[in-house]
């Protein structure tokens, strides 16, 4: 059993907050596509040039390490999004389907709460950590906390969106 989730009709404010979540994310998953393909680029190099030439890139494992900080943090809301992330139905399933969406709404509401702190406090260090240098290259460590304040940020949006519109309807997994 399955709660149907009713789309708001067009025009409707929650209709047109999640077309815009949805324009973000699809510029969030171009941004992680990036972020992952330098970050592998830049490892290849360093493997290249350590192995074939013996020599070491010394800004190439903070800047992997940097482009690999921004591919998580700005993946995670996708995932939520979709609900990719771990959970046990076993007593879920056997709710009513009224059960069901008000504990999932519960749960995005708490989630919510988690997110803003996390957003918050990561944008305070983001703020004290920006005239601190890497250590190999003139750049702000401050970059490795932006994404994750960004990040929580995003997440915070499509949790709300899930406590305003409710359970989405689940598909099923294959059985063969």
């Amino acid at each position: 059993m399955t709660a149907q989730v009713h789309a708001a009709p067009p025009g409707h404010p929650l209709t047109n907050f999640s077309r815009g979540l949805g324009a973000l994310d699809r510029i969030v998953a171009k941004v992680v596509i990036a972020s992952m393909s330098i970050m592998v680029t830049v490892v290849a190099m360093q493997v290249f040039t350590r192995y074939a030439l013996n020599l070491s890139l010394d800004w190439a494992e903070e800047i992997s390490r940097l482009f690999f900080v921004w591919s998580i943090f700005f993946a995670i809301p996708l995932g939520v999004k979709r609900g990719a992330h771990v959970s046990i139905a076993l007593l879920t399933d056997r709710l009513s389907d009224r059960a069901q969406d008000m504990l999932f709404r519960a749960m995005n509401l708490l989630a919510m709460l988690l997110m803003g702190i996390v957003a918050y406090e990561a944008s305070v260090l983001t703020r004290d950590q920006w005239d601190e240098p890497m250590s190999t290259l003139d750049f702000s460590v401050g970059w490795f906390m932006l994404p994750l304040a960004v990040g929580s940020a995003h997440a915070f949006l499509h949790l709300l969106n899930g406590v305003l519109s409710g359970r989405p309807e689940r598909q099923g997994l294959a059985t063969e």
